[in-house]
Order: structure tokens, then sequence, then C-alpha cells
């Protein structure tokens, strides 16, 4: 039990030095290259923010994620309260799972993933240096292989505050609850 709080406190600490941090982001792992990506760039294919909602004291983790589309198609998002996880690392990490698998049966093979969580970003660039999520970790390399561009980058919370707001709103919600595409519109904002 003593690991699972110092992980939940490293992640704290982590999201408050990424808070800190400017609103650009840094796009840390891509099949094809490394570098600085800018939010305001023209971009190809889909934009999922992600973002996982986690406390100890709740039921449900929450997952949110909110895409959009280079091509002018309307924006997609989801939102899913799910049994609650070990720590909000482990809540992060199943938010990118399924917003992979949602991508995936909505045949968007060209994604782009945006996190604030920078530790998830850590662990899918070194990810023996975390086998304590080897099983997550191995479901994440076989759902990436289904995309033909994939890459997870790094941005401020203020940055993806949809994502945030669709997972902290579906984490409260006392009844099990999955939504893809028909989500208030008030829990956006």
């Amino acid at each position: 039990m003593h690991s699972l709080f110092l992980e939940a406190q490293l992640w704290q600490s982590a999201q408050i030095e990424l808070h800190q941090e400017n609103n650009d982001s840094v796009d840390l792992v891509t099949r094809s290259r490394v570098g600085v990506a800018s939010l305001d760039s023209n971009y190809s294919g889909y934009r999922c923010f992600v973002d996982g909602s986690w406390k100890e004291s709740d039921k449900f983790s929450g997952a949110g994620w909110f895409c959009t589309s280079s091509d002018g198609e309307p924006p997609t998002m989801g939102a899913a309260n799910l049994r609650r996880s070990l720590s909000p690392l482990h809540t992060e990490f199943e938010a990118l799972l399924w917003a992979m698998k949602c991508m995936i049966g909505a045949d968007n093979q060209d994604v782009a993933f945006l996190t604030d969580c920078s530790d998830l970003v850590k662990m899918v660039s070194s990810p023996t240096e975390w086998p304590a999520f080897s099983v997550y970790l191995e479901e994440f390399q076989s759902d990436k292989e289904e995309f033909s561009t994939f890459s997870l980058s790094l941005i401020s919370r203020n940055a993806n505050v949809k994502a945030d707001n669709l997972a902290r709103k579906v984490r409260t919600d006392p009844l099990h609850i999955t939504y893809v595409n028909n989500i208030p519109q008030e829990w956006l904002f």
C-alpha cells in the first residue's frame, strides 16, 4: 500500500510541475520523429485529448477523451466511469487505452493523442522502467499497431480542459456510465 501512496504523490508532483509550464506541447513519442509540436500548427488526421480522473474516496475512476479532425468533421468525445483504479497513473493509462480502442473502432488510423500526464508519456517512452504496468504496456503496444500514424504528446492541463471535464463529471456519477458522442454539452465547460 505504501508504494501506491508514493506513486500517487509522485504523480501529483508531476502534475504540479506540468501545470507551471507554459501551454506549448512537446511531442515526446512518435513513430517517425521526436520534436516540438504546437497546438496551433496545422495537422493531418485526428487529435485526441485524453484524461483520467481519480479520487481515493470515489467508487469510480473517470476517463474522458475529446477528438478533433483536421478535415473539419464535428468533434467526437467519450466519457466512462470504470471501477476505481489503483492510482491516478493507472487511471490515466486506462483512459488512454480506452481512447485508443475508440479511435480504432471508428477506423481513425492517423491519431495524435494528447495528455497532461507526464508520467504516462515517460512510461510509453521507456516501458522497461515501469514493470508494474507491464500488462497495460503490452495492451498499449498491441493497440498501437492498429494505427498508421501514432503519437503521444504532453500538453499543459490548460490545453486539456475538455477531456478533463468529461473525466471528472463521469467519475462522480453514482451509476456505471459509458458515453460516446452523446455527452451533455455542459460537461465540456
